[in-house]
């Protein structure tokens, strides 16, 4: 039992090493020009499209953009990345089709990402607008009457208003910033169709 804890240790420390990481991504994605090349084969467009969409709505199998993002997030924010569309032998049509809803879907996940990050941002304002208006408060109290309940109500206010600010400002809005940039980096990738 030991020596398995000890290669489970040994292996939690190879794999936990940026070196490693970043030998994997180079070996696997980048070229020599620093851009990453991600490679999808399809068999048919039953693959490659939802069969649940036609006409104007149709969209590609949520399948693929699952293995974009699992294949992005590991590349940093500046990488270009042109993913290589093969095996499905598309008309120039059905290809424009393709980048078209690429960009459209990443599109659409960016703006719902920014306004997400806007009313969180407004959240953060907004509380901190509150807090320090309490510590206002309670410092005009305490320097001129002793209503203790008073001071107690304004005390609470600005130290959640203010807490809750700053947890949101550091963990979810920062959250929200990489996701956004993770998002931009899918919606600017090159889609390429090789035969």
């Amino acid at each position: 039992m030991n020596t398995f804890k000890k290669k489970m240790k040994e292996k939690i420390k190879q794999y936990s090493k940026d070196e490693y990481l970043d030998g994997y991504i180079k070996n696997e994605y980048l070229t020599k020009d620093g851009d990453a090349d991600i490679y999808l084969n399809v068999d048919s467009l039953d693959d490659l499209f939802d069969t649940r969409t036609s006409g104007n709505q149709i969209e590609l199998n949520s399948d693929i953009y699952e293995f974009i993002e699992n294949k992005t997030a590991m590349l940093g924010y500046d990488t270009i990345i042109n993913l290589h569309i093969t095996g499905a032998n598309l008309t120039a049509k059905e290809q424009g089709m393709v980048k078209h809803i690429v960009k459209e879907h990443y599109a659409i996940e960016l703006y719902k990402v920014q306004k997400e990050f806007s009313k969180y941002r407004n959240k953060v304002i907004g509380l901190t607008f509150i807090g320090i208006i309490a510590l206002l408060c309670y410092l005009i109290i305490y320097f001129t009457d002793n209503f203790d309940l008073l001071l107690e109500v304004f005390a609470f206010i600005f130290s959640f208003a203010l807490w809750e600010a700053a947890d949101c400002l550091i963990y979810t809005l920062s959250d929200i910033k990489a996701e956004r940039e993770n998002i931009t980096q899918d919606l600017l990738m090159n889609v390429e169709f090789d035969d």
